[in-house]
């Protein structure tokens, strides 16, 4: 085994699309402090997405997370992700939640779905849900 140190060095998955050569200049401990404050670019979303076997990806939806957290899903395996605990914007129909989705592109090309809700009681909390337009099942919330 390797240990931290070797991993940090460990080649990233897909560099060539998003520019993070290796762990360490990906720098995801800095990303995970800076995600309450700032969006991620789609680069850096599309590193942790690609090589998402580095990442907790979770089982089960994560009760009420935090905002700032970055939580993993298989939505193959976990069809109700977004069922979190939070009460987020409807429609005027009062029963969907109101998304607005938006592809993201890496270069010239679209690379990542995101959608985005809106907290119902609180309109500066947002949910953001982003996977890869190449077919991974992944969603980083």
């Amino acid at each position: 085994m390797a240990g931290a140190a070797g991993r940090e060095r460990d080649p990233l998955l897909r560099s060539e699309i998003h520019g993070f050569i290796t762990y360490a200049d990906l720098n995801f401990e800095k990303l995970k402090a800076e995600a309450a404050s700032r969006w991620f670019r789609p680069n850096e979303i599309y590193a942790v997405l690609a090589n998402h076997e580095r990442f907790k990806v979770h089982a089960q939806p994560i009760d009420k997370p935090v905002s700032g957290a970055i939580v993993l899903y298989d939505r193959k395996v976990v069809r109700n992700f977004r069922k979190d605990g939070h009460n987020w914007k409807k429609k005027k129909d009062g029963k969907t939640v109101q998304e607005a989705h938006e592809k993201l592109k890496i270069g010239n090309e679209e690379r990542v779905h995101v959608y985005y809700a809106r907290g119902e009681d609180n309109p500066n909390f947002f949910r953001r849900c982003y996977w890869l337009l190449d077919k991974l099942n992944l969603v980083n919330i």
